[in-house]
């Protein structure tokens, strides 16, 4: 991923918050500046921003204020418990959160109330007695090796797309690049944003017989990763069959071209894969995100090493690993088969 395309991501988020930031009290600069100085990535800040935002907007409410410029650090000092609690309940509209957003919210605010209690700017921090709801396990979400060849047959062959045969045609254009980008998602394991930040030059043949690709991970750390020849011979097809119909400018170093001839977004990616898995009959619940998953759990399940998921994602501790780890599937087949003996 190049350093051009994370300055420029980095730029746009920046704008973004300093627009915020002029519509929020003073006091909310200290906290923001505190994230600068702790490294936080650019996306994290604009997401604590966001939310920080609409508490704002709940306590102008809740302490019967003009608008949230009247709003004083000292303001926090009044929130109660019971104000945190009803916050985290309901969105701004009134909907009923989940629980996942519960816990976001209350993320948030346990790290906005520290930090000015840290710094003797309040006095109290009713987060300190609020808990999130309990988080539950989750089965993993993936793709099984049949629907991973699905997915990847519908691709090739366009099968399932209900298209007119001129929008097919326009389709087929494309599928090489498709393909390309969903190999290197299942092959690697890297994120979706990983993947739109990558050059022609992050391509690193350096090494016999081996193809990289060199990638800035999250939190801007710089790193690389393998693609066996399946992968890296997908890739190639599209740099040499569909990359320059695609491609406007001679000068773009894009690996992956969108149809208006720039750099593929996040947003395309993802609809792209939706387009695919509802032609191929997937579950309307995959993602880009679950190919990550889909990786990890085939890595698992063919090494049996969790730190093989942990080097190949890049995950910071090996408590993140060890949710791709689960047998479940292959314990309740176990279970079926063992009850086989009463019907022989």
């Amino acid at each position: 991923m190049s350093r051009e395309y994370r300055n420029q991501t980095d730029k746009k988020n920046n704008e973004k918050i300093n627009e915020m930031l002029l519509d929020m009290p003073l006091f909310v600069e200290d906290f923001y500046g505190h994230m600068v100085a702790q490294s936080r990535s650019t996306n994290t800040i604009l997401s604590y921003m966001y939310e920080i935002n609409v508490f704002l907007r709940f306590m102008v409410t809740t302490l019967k204020k003009e608008s949230v410029n009247d709003l004083v650090v000292e303001d926090l000092d009044s929130i109660k418990l019971k104000n945190i609690e009803a916050y985290m309940a309901r969105s701004e509209d009134g909907i009923e959160l989940s629980d996942n957003a519960k816990r976001r919210k209350l993320s948030v605010l346990k790290t906005f109330y520290k930090y000015y209690i840290s710094t003797e700017m309040i006095q109290t921090n009713p987060t300190l007695l609020a808990t999130g709801p309990k988080l539950k396990a989750h089965d993993v979400i993936k793709l099984s090796d049949t629907q991973v060849a699905a997915l990847l047959k519908c691709i090739r062959t366009q099968e399932g797309l209900n298209y007119s045969e001129h929008t097919k045609k326009y389709n087929q254009r494309i599928s090489d690049r498709d393909l390309a980008i969903v190999m290197v998602l299942l092959g690697t394991g890297i994120r979706v944003s990983e993947l739109v930040g990558l050059n022609l030059t992050d391509i690193d043949k350096t090494e016999a017989d081996k193809y990289y690709l060199r990638i800035i991970r999250k939190g801007g750390d710089e790193d690389k990763v393998r693609m066996i020849d399946a992968v890296s011979n997908a890739v190639e097809d599209y740099i040499e069959f569909c990359r320059p119909g695609l491609v406007t400018d001679s000068r773009e170093n894009a690996l992956f071209i969108s149809t208006q001839g720039r750099r593929i977004s996040v947003n395309a990616v993802q609809k792209m894969m939706k387009k695919y898995c509802r032609a191929a009959n997937l579950p309307d619940n995959i993602s880009p995100h679950k190919m990550r998953a889909t990786f990890a759990t085939k890595v698992y399940a063919e090494t049996k090493d969790i730190y093989a998921i942990k080097d190949a994602l890049h995950h910071s501790s090996i408590d993140t690993s060890k949710h791709y780890i689960s047998d479940k599937e292959k314990r309740i087949d176990a279970a079926a088969e063992a009850a086989s003996s009463f019907f022989e």
